[in-house]
């Protein structure tokens, strides 16, 4: 077994020289169809001797991944060849010619290119023709990227026919590449404009964006992993309790300009005062964390948030101050259930877009920002919100004389982390540096990014960061909280601050256990097919007969698999380590052994799925 990985190299190796003596007969007849078959062909195989080599490189020799030499003439003609696109003429430009659209990818696509893996990003396309041929030549993801909103017709209905996601904002296209569930070791963006200064500046900002949604993605992977399951069977036993809430779209704020989000860093104890004497102009957007810093102090927040993924006892365990309802509760409803029973005026629930079926049977939308933290979620939904004075007090994203919580953050949720791990000097709020830890470093620089979209798109935005500690915040203004209220006039101001909700989104007793009974009996397939396999593979003799009942049961398992997302968001790790996006580094899982896993999960999703 030990030799597989080799064998796999050496056969990419014999392939690879026999492609290229093929396209060496080829030129000789300047036959560009099977040239442009050849060559595709062959970046997909050096894509694969790549990843092999990788995969090897800490346990064998990998001198055999050196045993392709590409012939010198090869390299050069097929250098030559995709490099045609620069001697056309402008009257041969057209998108709407495949042959053009052949060329551009000839020019485009790198040496190495994984067909089945790689995204292909592409802006603006004039039409489908575009798409088709990339789809023709084994283009498997492709994100389309339209940011001036005139996305035609026939490009909308392949996208729809073919599964294909269209972005028309760059925060889009950070979200999307955020939750793609795929290796993609390369990303490139195809630019379908002809002015070489906007097309050089699109594609830096479709890197730029692409770039953050694989910082997000990589901070989402550790998170679902660490999540992924309680996530699932939490969301089933919620569906109930959407019933009886509100939706986070359905929220409008009128009347106030002003919010501050109250985190819950050591800064907060000396700003609560303040806070106090200005609630009444200013719309509060807490933590659930630091309500009881809030209520110690006689302040009612507008809007209180819940995301963190807590286990059932301290779910359970949860007292909240039922002499002081919640006036806005909005949770997140991937949380424990018992969350639910809080005592509030409103409950607001919202659910991230992994959970793609759900929002199709319910004909309800994700939450629109995909975030890794309780303030960077509320700073999000304060700019979704569109309010135009967004302020930070207790965001100190750094431990401060020997502390990470105000004093009272841990009366009702645990801490999760503690003080070994604040290790990386970063830039203080005050000048010279302070102590952070890897998650926080993070979000230090999520936040100085979604600074520079925002204001990018919204000039009258004013971001401040109040904390008066903690880390410096690249894109806010820092300053005191005495300091914004007084440059906002916040004493004097008069406020006749509202929150309603529009529309309903009716999920009824009938359409939640209508879906609730499909996942039980999705589960039950899945446990049974499960069976199967880890039953087939068990046998000792592999003939063709059983590779093909495999297969076929393996292709049913995959059906049913893709008709919910529960399975792939509470198996995050096993997936992740699959496609090549887990943090860990270890072997992947024998059919036997992933099949267990997959039996073990669907059966406490069943369980979960009571209706």
């Amino acid at each position: 077994m030990d030799d597989l990985p080799n064998l796999k190299i050496e056969k990419i190796c014999l392939k690879l020289a026999n492609i290229d003596s093929e396209i060496i007969q080829s030129s000789k007849k300047q036959d560009d169809v099977n040239i442009r078959r050849l060559v595709d062909q062959r970046r997909h195989l050096l894509a694969l001797l790549r990843r092999e080599s990788i995969a090897t490189s800490n346990q064998q020799d990998t001198s055999l991944a050196l045993r392709y030499v590409p012939r010198p003439e090869v390299k050069h003609f097929i250098y030559s060849w995709c490099n045609k696109l620069k001697t056309l003429s402008l009257k041969n430009i057209s998108y709407k010619s495949s042959s053009f659209c052949d060329l551009l990818f000839d020019y485009t696509l790198p040496e190495a290119w994984n067909f089945e893996d790689d995204l292909m990003i592409i802006h603006q396309p004039p039409s489908a023709n575009i798409l088709e041929v990339a789809q023709r030549r084994n283009q498997e993801h492709m994100i389309i990227c339209d940011l001036a909103h005139t996305v035609p017709c026939d490009v909308i209905e392949f996208a729809k026919l073919n599964g294909i996601q269209i972005c028309t904002s760059l925060a889009n296209l950070e979200r999307t590449v955020s939750l793609l569930q795929i290796s993609a070791q390369q990303v490139i963006s195809v630019t379908c404009e002809n002015n070489p200064t906007t097309e050089l500046e699109m594609k830096t900002a479709i890197a730029d964006a692409v770039n953050a949604g694989k910082r997000t993605r990589k901070e989402n992977t550790a998170t679902v992993s660490k999540f992924g399951k309680s996530w699932s069977t939490n969301v089933l036993k919620n569906i109930k309790n959407f019933q009886n809430s509100k939706n986070l779209h359905q929220l409008e704020v009128d009347g106030v300009q002003d919010a501050i989000i109250v985190a819950s860093g050591p800064s907060l104890t000396k700003n609560v005062a303040k806070l106090r004497a200005i609630q009444d102009s200013i719309f509060i957007v807490s933590a659930l964390r630091s309500l009881p810093i809030l209520n110690a102090a006689g302040i009612d927040a507008d809007l209180v948030i819940q995301l963190d993924a807590e286990d059932e006892k301290v779910a359970k365990g949860f007292s909240p101050d039922t002499l002081r309802p919640v006036k806005n509760l909005l949770i997140e409803g991937m949380v424990n259930e018992g969350f639910f029973a809080i005592p509030a005026q409103n409950t607001i629930w919202s659910l991230p877009q992994h959970f793609f079926d759900i929002h199709q049977k319910f004909s309800t939308r994700a939450t629109p920002f995909n975030v890794p933290s309780v303030s960077i979620y509320a700073l999000s939904l304060c700019h979704f919100l569109n309010f135009k004075n967004i302020c930070f007090i207790g965001q100190d994203l750094a431990a401060s004389s020997e502390k990470q919580y105000a004093d009272g953050a841990t009366n009702l949720l645990p801490a999760h982390a503690n003080l070994s791990m604040f290790q990386i000097e970063v830039p203080g709020f005050f000048g010279g540096t302070v102590l952070t830890r890897n998650s926080y470093q993070y979000q230090i620089k999520r936040c100085s990014e979604l600074a520079a979209e925002w204001k990018a798109q919204r000039h009258d935005l004013n971001l401040v960061n109040a904390t008066e500690g903690g880390a410096f915040i690249s894109g806010f203004d820092h300053m005191t909280l005495d300091a914004f209220i007084e440059k906002r006039k916040l004493k004097t101001m008069q406020t006749t601050k509202s929150v309603s909700f529009s529309q309903n989104f009716p999920i009824t007793t009938d359409s939640a256990n209508s879906y609730l009974q499909a996942i039980h009996k999705t589960m039950t397939n899945i446990s049974i097919l499960a069976d199967m396999i880890i039953k087939l593979d068990g046998q000792p003799e592999k003939t063709v007969g059983l590779e093909k009942k495999m297969k076929k049961l393996i292709q049913k398992f995959q059906t049913q698999n893709n008709s919910t997302s529960l399975l792939n968001i509470a198996m995050q790790e096993s997936i992740a380590t699959v496609i090549g996006t887990s943090r860990k580094i270890e072997t992947v899982d024998t059919y036997t052994q992933f099949f267990e896993k997959v039996k073990k999960t669907a059966l406490l999703l069943k369980d979960a799925a009571k209706y």
